[in-house]
């Protein structure tokens, strides 16, 4: 799931530009092309989309939020406190018309829910999907942009369809902890005059930027959760913690020979440390996994 940095985007990060990730506000960007008006009592099938042509859910009971799952995901359904990064498209009518989307996104931006995400229908939506979903609404004009509309993209009374995939959420618990371990960041980033009081200070430095980094690695960031580990070896080169993460973030970037490294280092500082030993064991299977998926791609000699 999107760095965090990025994922939150025009929150707090200013190398990137915010008008590449929309966001599910009441005032949509619209694309390109011209909008055509859909006439308010037209009825769009979600079978148009898919092949599938399985009955439609109806997740209110009175046929406002209909929803028909394209690809089923795992897990525990969405909080209703969570966050999410998601992938989307938005339509008006039919599957021709498309008003919004964030698909040419690569790392959508993380959306609170009843916050980022303002449309109540496709708040209900997103409750109940499972990471990894993907799945198609439609939503009514009560559980959409209403009597009113958002004009000049969404005509009055107007039904609109969604394409939804929900790539990954975190719980509110988790979301709320990060923003205020960046905002600590920044405060712990002053210098300090006295040598005790600046020692608390990157004491507390090292415990954040190690936080950071198993943030980063829950949301499948490992470029992200590298940079914060090797901060914080920066700071204390023999941290086992801060090498583990290391190990664990370039295992998944696939540099074996980094994450090796990385790991054994911690190894040595831990002998008995379980999660490091059977981290080991990943990197050494998947090293040879690779190894042998080279040897069949490789021409023999």
């Amino acid at each position: 799931m999107a760095g965090v940095e990025d994922i939150v985007a025009g929150w707090w990060d200013p190398d990137l530009d915010p008008a590449s990730t929309p966001t599910w506000a009441l005032a949509l960007t619209p694309a390109p092309a011209p909008i055509w008006a859909l006439t308010p009592a037209s009825t769009p099938s979600l079978s148009v989309a898919s092949a599938s042509l399985q009955p439609l859910q109806d997740l209110t009971s009175d046929g406002g939020v209909r929803k028909e799952q394209l690809r089923p995901g795992t897990g525990q359904p969405v909080p209703p406190s969570a966050s999410v990064a998601v992938k989307y498209s938005g339509y008006l009518g039919n599957w021709n018309n498309l008003f919004c989307s964030n698909e040419s996104s690569k790392y959508p931006r993380l959306m609170k829910l009843g916050k980022d995400i303002t449309l109540w229908g496709l708040e209900i939506g997103l409750l109940s999907m499972t990471k990894g979903e993907t799945a198609l609404f439609v939503l009514r004009p009560e559980y959409a942009y209403g009597q009113r509309g958002c004009p000049p993209s969404i005509p009055p009374n107007t039904t609109v369809l969604f394409k939804v995939e929900l790539l990954d959420f975190i719980d509110s618990e988790e979301c709320d902890a990060f923003f205020e371990l960046t905002y600590a960041l920044s405060i712990l980033g002053r210098s300090s005059s006295s040598k005790a009081e600046q020692s608390q200070i990157n004491a507390s430095k090292l415990l954040l930027f190690l936080n950071l980094s198993l943030t980063y690695l829950k949301m499948e960031r490992a470029d992200r959760a590298l940079k914060y580990g090797e901060l914080a070896l920066e700071m204390d080169q023999g941290n086992a913690k801060a090498l583990f993460r290391c190990g664990q973030a370039c295992l998944y970037l696939r540099e074996y020979r980094k994450s090796h490294d990385f790991l054994t280092r911690a190894q040595c500082i831990q002998p008995f440390n379980r999660d490091i030993n059977n981290e080991l064991k990943k990197l050494a299977r998947y090293y040879r996994e690779y190894m042998e998926m080279e040897k069949e791609v490789l021409p023999s000699i």
